[in-house]
């Protein structure tokens, strides 16, 4: 087994630290790593690459869109890649190989409006005026299966044999394939910087959850959009198949996406407040912009057709934009334990099937939005906040959740305009398949109601 020794690499020393090859790595509008293989030395501080537009005019399986930014009309243009030098990491495991997320820049230099990166850098630049720094610690749930491709391009993943055969939740016992497999991903991500807190079995089949370490909001992003995509791939060496599907099998779990975090300020955590047992002022504003933002954020959060399968209080995924203290019904679960740098939310309505960059920079867009303007946030909610009538209901569809995000002022204060109505024609589209689809089916369903009734 490698070893776990983090290593950051300068970007132009690369060829002497013994790299020969280079992943170049970027993050689509559904949160996925896209990006090229190249030589080492197509990757130095100032060397520019070039990456077509179409990139954010992918869906998850590449059927491709078109709008004013990327077309016939226009050529399908390029956009310019430059390298983060703060990114690059050998991979423990192939110690040939680095990899360094690039930025997206148009033509004149600027970032890429529709880059979600460049949307996060551009939250998180506006909440530095606050003068807090934001920390985010990111839980993804999955499920791993026995790989099988035949049987998943007919279709009949659910005759995939789970990881273990475990249905329990913390189980310790008879998991043997299960710790290894975690023990390995935990020494592979620690080896460029990216502390897995833990690592256990989840409530379902195959079940499992892993937990980030708190960072800055641009690092929390690249690390869990990074993890995800490196399980992938360390599942894939074993003959196994992650899926971080919203709601993978009827009868199953779902597969959040939980965010924790808190505000920092001269090393202390803002959300404490050593006069009272509550939080802090500035967290019930930041909290109170959190549920103001909510619904009209949804999409972000709950961003696929499937996502909104996950939508179901009595699976502790929330349907209205409450808070409680350590109350895992409400939206926002505030927490105060064990300590006083402990104290933080944790958001429990996205899936782990969000786009992490886009989850954090709506976080952050709320959070600013709360403090600045000092909201204070509905009463915290006790028992199931799901019954609660005073918090505003969450989009239970996805072109409801669509139709909120394209209208939002907040948004498009925050996010910019053009990224708007791009990511709202997004869903459009993504909503349109499904549509198609549906169209060209005779279900299970009519099959029962109809067959022999009528």
């Amino acid at each position: 087994m490698a070893t776990a020794t983090t290593e950051r690499l300068a970007l132009g020393q690369l060829a002497e630290s013994g790299i020969e090859f280079v992943q170049m790595e970027t993050v689509d509008l559904d949160g996925a790593l896209r990006g090229k293989f190249l030589p080492v030395s197509k990757v130095k501080p100032d060397a520019q690459g070039a990456f077509c537009t179409i990139l954010f005019q992918l869906t998850s399986v590449d059927d491709v869109w078109v709008t004013r930014h990327s077309s016939f009309d226009n050529g399908f243009p390029d956009m310019r890649a430059m390298p983060d030098p703060q990114t690059a990491v050998r991979w423990n495991w192939q110690p040939d190989t680095a990899a360094v997320i690039f930025d997206m820049f148009g033509l004149d230099g600027e970032p890429y409006p529709l880059a979600p990166r460049s949307i996060l850098r551009q939250v998180a630049s506006r909440f530095a005026e606050t003068g807090y720094e934001p920390r985010f610690g990111i839980e993804f749930e999955a499920f791993v299966m026995r790989a099988d491709e035949e049987l998943m391009t007919q279709g009949r993943h659910h005759e995939m044999k789970p990881l273990g055969g475990m249905h329990n939740a913390y189980r310790l016992n008879d998991v043997a394939e299960a710790r290894d497999l975690g023990k390995t991903f935990i020494q592979r991500m620690k080896g460029f910087g990216i502390d897995v807190e833990a690592f256990h079995t989840e409530l379902g089949y195959g079940a499992i959850e892993f937990a980030l370490a708190p960072v800055g909001a641009l690092a929390a992003a690249d690390n869990a959009t990074r993890a995800k995509s490196y399980f992938r791939q360390l599942c894939a060496e074993r003959g196994l198949v992650a899926t971080f599907m919203a709601k993978w099998k009827v009868g199953e779990s779902g597969a959040g996406g939980h965010v924790h975090q808190s505000i920092w300020r001269d090393g202390q955590n803002a959300f404490y407040d050593p006069t009272r047992s509550t939080l802090s002022n500035a967290a019930l504003h930041y909290g109170a912009g959190l549920i103001k933002s909510m619904p009209d954020f949804a999409v972000l959060f709950r961003p696929n057709v499937n996502s909104y399968r996950r939508f179901d209080h009595r699976a502790w995924s929330p349907e209205n934009a409450s808070w409680g203290y350590d109350n895992r019904s409400a939206a926002l679960r505030a927490i105060r334990q064990p300590g006083q740098n402990a104290y933080r939310y944790e958001h429990r309505v996205p899936g782990a099937d969000t786009n992490i960059y886009l989850s954090l920079a709506a976080m952050l867009a709320g959070g600013h939005l709360g403090l600045t303007n000092k909201l204070t946030p509905p009463v915290a909610a006790e028992g199931n906040a799901a019954l609660d009538a005073n918090c505003a209901r969450l989009p239970s569809t996805l072109p409801a959740a669509t139709e909120l995000f394209r209208n939002s002022e907040i948004a498009k204060d925050y996010l910019g305009a053009a990224f708007v109505e791009h990511y709202a024609a997004s869903r459009d589209v993504e909503h349109q398949h499904w549509g198609a689809w549906l169209a060209e089916q005779v279900t299970s369903y009519e099959l029962k109601r109809y067959f022999k009734t009528i």
